[in-house]
């Protein structure tokens, strides 16, 4: 038999119709794969096969491998194959597309003959890799985890080679919890903790800190933790995944809080059609629509485009609360040349909520006896508002060479827009009786933040002493400017009548123009990492980042007063090295044990009592642990023990006479705790996503660190666990699944006038419990419900924030219906 000619196009229907009539004449097998000779030993192809009917899946796998398929329907039919992406050989894409089937193959010369449950035994096969114009997608895999990623060095290394935590939170696992912002993938996320400042302000930590870094598809972003200009607002309608590295990351990012580095990485164009079409019902008139189209452009798929769109308009379990949300993303991807990629996208998220509130509900009565607001109080005016628009836009080029090194820059420009008017009715202690007593948080702000960002790395292979070794060289440019005007909110408003009574109705005052603000932040850097490898079970990464950073802040005020005086704040900081070592041994072909060491440094912009810019925040963080990776990759357990030491951190010291906070250095904060994590498949169509974290954060003298303006601790001890199982025979339509999100107490600190010195206050551990269920009704329709909070927990997620608590969400639904083309 002659060599089958490999071709991107499918054979004429003329042929296929020949081939089909010679085929049954000849009474040859009932299917048959025509491969070429030398198959077994091809060079891997890259590959983007969902999980779907297997007829379809082999018809899909003929046309990506460049490979003539035939097959009989009467072989295949009603049989579902497994997802297959990324960079494999064909035979092993054929292997995983047929796992489980009861289909074995035979090589038999030029030809794969498939046999009904006998010939060679298929393995499980966890397929992940890369190529030009390819990532290291998770969609479509029905995957809990990815079998590469390049968030914590830029080196694309799997889970198991990377000497830290990573946790990924792929789009299967997104799709099946129904989350809808990066805030809904946090909160269930192993190792992250929840708190809220207000209704729309939400703080995530790891490891004792707040995250504060945030990248997207690699790059850094600047982030306001008061103002929030978006961070963790960002609708997942556009992501494939989020990458979380734990602990320190100042390879990567060069400053920032050793909590973790959170990756968002977006969809790519596909190179074949797809589309779909979501909507959602929620509790409290939650109605969401999501619409996503992509596929080739041209005929020979160089050029690729996608479109998502996102409407949202929701109501809330808060009284008199709502949010309309709009998102628009478009991306290019162009093959300039079979090795040159460009690639050019836009993303811009629009929202708009109305009773905004600023902080909670008031802890004490006047007589000191606790507040029980119900969990639907809303102590916001109808008016009060945080108006958020985000645009990016991005471009990359993309070169790879024939030595296998790869050349990419990426420009970004974000621009953020908020417009802050706020009047909520959570000052003062109320009343027991009356419930007078009460006072307006109020003010307004606006702002517009412009960010430049550009990056250019190079990686590649290396050799050295007659070894191979991998390493990425590049350097980034970042630059923010934020200006705006300052508004007059010093008047002091009471609240009229009972609390009790309020609505939110109340008329929005008068906020007269005071000033102009302007804030600059820069940041450059240069950056190595190499991967050594001196053993063929021995890796060492060896890596420093060399960054300048400066920051200006001016206020300037149209009247000089006590309170309204022109001030400005500089920091320079020029030649800092943050330096990173990581070591990985493979024990055996399962397990590898892992250390890992980073450097911290953190710019403080805080000032000290006296006005002068407090020192920057330095120290050392360190990982010891252990990695597995089971069934081929598709399973990845890790267990760490970690230790983070820090000097000169900035904590919250007071206000002065002039109305301005202040802080103080403080020196010893130490971190110590363990991890453990499974993500992955633990047989056939059951995955699990599973994190236990203790972390104890304690001061020098052994007291406990609370942050601000959110006065709270932060819980030690964070467990999630969240699993799904497609059932079996006749049944496998349906995929049953649910977790558990389990936190320790945590403390925060509310001021006691009476007594002069601060209460205690604590949220005791609670557990939230989560169930789902999906119908795939045919092959393009599927039903999924998720309840949240199954129980209806009453519990407080924010406390001390202005002496203030925040209740968390109560039980919920969502409907969430999709159909693919």
């Amino acid at each position: 038999m002659q060599r089958p000619h490999l071709s991107r196009t499918p054979l004429s229907l003329a042929t296929r119709r020949q081939t089909a009539r010679h085929s049954l004449l000849s009474g040859a097998l009932a299917a048959s794969v025509l491969l070429g000779s030398s198959m077994a030993q091809a060079t891997a192809v890259t590959l983007n096969i969902p999980a779907q009917s297997l007829a379809s899946a082999l018809n899909e796998f003929g046309k990506q491998a460049n490979l003539q398929v035939l097959y009989s329907p009467d072989q295949v039919q009603g049989i579902k194959s497994h997802p297959v992406s990324g960079s494999l050989e064909p035979i092993k894409a054929l292997e995983a597309l047929l796992q489980g089937s009861g289909i074995s193959y035979q090589l038999n010369g030029d030809t794969v003959i498939l046999n009904q449950g006998t010939g060679i035994e298929l393995g499980a096969t966890n397929i992940s890799g890369q190529g030009m114009g390819t990532s290291l997608t998770t969609e479509d895999t029905g995957s809990y985890t990815t079998g590469a990623s390049n968030s914590s060095t830029k080196l694309p290394l799997s889970i198991r080679e990377t000497p830290q935590t990573v946790t990924v939170i792929t789009r299967q696992l997104m799709d099946d919890q129904a989350v809808q912002s990066i805030g809904d993938v946090l909160r269930n996320a192993p190792g992250i903790s929840t708190q809220a400042y207000d209704s729309d302000r939400m703080e995530y930590s790891a490891r004792g800190y707040a995250i504060t870094n945030f990248q997207y598809d690699g790059v850094n972003t600047q982030y306001d933790g008061v103002f929030d200009e978006g961070a963790t607002k960002v609708d997942m309608a556009l992501y494939d995944r989020v990458d979380i590295v734990k602990g320190a990351t100042g390879l990567l990012s060069g400053s920032g809080e050793p909590s973790a580095t959170v990756n968002l990485i977006r969809k790519k164009p596909t190179r074949d059609f797809k589309a779909s079409v979501t909507a959602s019902a929620g509790s409290w008139d939650n109605y969401r629509t999501e619409g996503d189209i992509s596929g080739p452009l041209n005929d020979d798929g160089s050029v690729r485009g996608r479109l998502v769109g996102v409407y949202q308009d929701a109501d809330s379990y808060l009284d008199h609360y709502s949010k309309k949300n709009d998102v628009f993303y478009a991306i290019l991807e162009a093959d300039i040349t079979p090795d040159t990629l460009l690639t050019f996208g836009l993303d811009y998220q629009n929202i708009k909520p109305r009773g905004s509130s600023w902080t909670g509900n008031p802890y004490y009565f006047s007589n000191y006896s606790k507040t029980d607001f119900s969990r639907s109080f809303n102590p916001a005016t109808d008016w009060s508002r945080r108006d958020v628009v985000a645009q990016t836009t991005f471009a990359s080029l993309e070169h790879r060479f024939a030595n296998e090194w790869k050349v990419k820059g990426t420009l970004t420009r974000q621009t953020n827009d908020h417009d802050t008017q706020l009047g909520s009715a959570s000052g003062g202690m109320p009343d027991p009786v009356t419930g007078t007593g009460m006072f307006f948080y109020w003010g307004k702000w606006e702002g517009h933040r412009v960010q430049n960002t550009f990056d250019l790395n190079a990686t590649g292979p290396f050799s050295l002493f007659g070894r191979e070794h991998e390493l990425v060289v590049g350097v980034t440019s970042q630059s923010s400017r934020q200006t705006g005007a300052t508004f007059d909110a010093s008047r002091f408003g009471l609240v009229p009548g009972s609390i009790f009574d309020w609505k939110g109705d109340y008329p929005k005052p008068y906020f007269p123009k005071n000033g102009k603000y302007e804030i600059n932040e820069d940041q450059n850097s240069a950056y190595l990492a190499a991967r050594f490898k001196p053993a063929d079970h021995l890796s060492l990464i060896l890596g420093s980042r060399v960054s300048d950073f400066q920051y200006n802040d001016t206020n300037t005020y149209y009247v000089q007063s006590p309170t309204f005086s022109d001030n400005k704040t500089t920091s320079n900081q020029h030649g800092k090295v943050t330096p990173y070592a990581g070591v990985v041994y493979d024990l055996n072909d399962t397990y590898s044990a892992y250390a890992s060491y980073t450097s911290i440094y953190k710019p403080v912009t805080e000032r000290s009592k006296s006005g002068t810019t407090l020192a920057p925040t330095e120290g050392n963080s360190y990982e010891i642990g252990l990695k597995g990776e089971y069934f081929d990759g598709r399973l990845n357990a890790s267990a760490a023990v970690f230790r983070t030491e820090q000097k000169n951190l900035a904590v919250y010291a007071g206000i002065d006479a002039a109305n301005q906070t202040y802080y103080q250095s403080v020196d010893g904060a130490t971190t110590k705790g363990i991890e453990f994590e499974l993500a992955g498949e633990l047989m056939p169509d059951w995955n699990v996503m599973a994190g236990y974290t203790y972390a104890q954060t304690k001061t020098a003298d052994g007291g406990r660190l609370y942050g601000y303006p959110l006065e709270t601790t932060k819980p030690e001890n964070v467990a999630r666990v969240f699993t799904t199982y497609r059932l079996p025979g006749m049944l496998n339509q349906v995929t049953v699944g649910g977790g558990v999100n389990w936190q320790s107490p945590f403390y925060g600190k509310i001021y006691n006038d009476a007594k002069g010195d601060y209460d205690i206050i604590e949220q005791q551990s609670y557990a939230l419990v989560n169930l789902m269920t999906r119908y795939e009704y045919s092959e393009h329709l599927s039903f999924n419900l998720n309840a949240n909070n199954v129980f209806d927990k009453k519990y407080l997620s924010g406390l001390g924030n202005f002496s203030t608590t925040y209740y968390g969400e109560p039980r919920s639904l969502t409907l969430t219906s999709k159909y693919t083309f």
